[in-house]
């Protein structure tokens, strides 16, 4: 899973306009939502939270294999 491509996705699909108004919508800093929307693994489990929130998406946990 690539999250950064999921998150530019769902931009796309929720017509939002760049990393700065998804952050300003979500309610966290410029700099946190470019950490997640780059994918490299150094984002907090409640920004992504914030971040599927605000494009009404979904986190599921799941166990390898399945």
């Amino acid at each position: 899973m690539n999250l950064g491509k999921i998150l530019k996705k769902a931009m796309v699909d929720n017509d939002i306009n760049g990393a700065k108004q998804l952050s300003e919508l979500a309610e966290i800093s410029y700099n946190k939502t470019i950490r997640a929307l780059n994918g490299d693994g150094s984002s907090r489990l409640v920004d992504v939270i914030k971040l599927a929130d605000t494009m009404n998406l979904e986190i599921k946990f799941t166990l390898k294999g399945e």
